[in-house]
């Protein structure tokens, strides 16, 4: 079954049912998954995000085995 006839389906259930707290649990899980919180962060946020991103594609990545022998004299 593809996408359209699975929408359109849930649509048709949609409309038969009276009960409203289920309506209102349906609308709360519509609306958590609108939410992204990447959209959440702020632009610089978001700009630093997507340079670690581009860094890891070059393969410019340090091993967190790396990361904790070089900084284990504080910890």
């Amino acid at each position: 079954m593809n996408l359209e006839t699975r929408k359109y389906q849930f649509i048709q259930e949609l409309v038969k049912v009276e009960d409203v707290s289920i309506l209102e649990k349906l609308e709360l899980v519509l609306k958590a998954n609108q939410n992204d919180w990447f959209d959440e962060l702020s632009t610089s946020e978001q700009a630093e995000i997507q340079i670690g991103l581009e860094q890891a594609d070059k393969g410019e990545l340090t091993s967190h085995e790396d990361v904790m022998k070089r900084f284990s004299k504080w910890h």
